[in-house]
């Protein structure tokens, strides 16, 4: 796995064969509810998350729980203020250095008619 992005309670790194990008939240988190939750977004897909991020926190988890692992524990994830946010944070630094690394070319919206 190479590091994109790490903050105080997710990292997101993106996996050897370049295929997806893993996130998850570091394991001493809080609430233990939500520990070892595992989400691996295909670099495919990325763009989709990227756009959701910073809007609707539920259209996030829809998309979001395609990819999880322990579909139970994003809910309560993303229903914690200072995950969601973290998690946020993480989307935006890992999409800079998927970029900066020329693995992830952003592409605009289509628009609509």
């Amino acid at each position: 796995m190479i590091m994109l992005a790490q903050g105080a309670h997710w990292r997101a790194e993106l996996r050897k064969d370049g295929a997806a990008v893993a996130l998850s939240l570091h394991k001493e988190v809080e609430p233990e509810d939500v520990r070892d939750l595992r989400i691996e977004v295909p670099l495919d897909d990325w763009q989709r998350v990227l756009r959701v991020v910073r809007g609707d926190r539920k259209l996030l988890g829809g998309i979001l729980l395609d990819f999880a692992r322990n579909k139970d524990r994003l809910g309560a994830a993303l229903a914690s203020d200072r995950l969601f946010l973290g998690l946020e944070r993480a989307v935006v630094d890992a999409t800079l250095t998927l970029v900066e690394r020329e693995v992830l070319t952003l592409a605009p919206e289509p628009q609509k008619s």
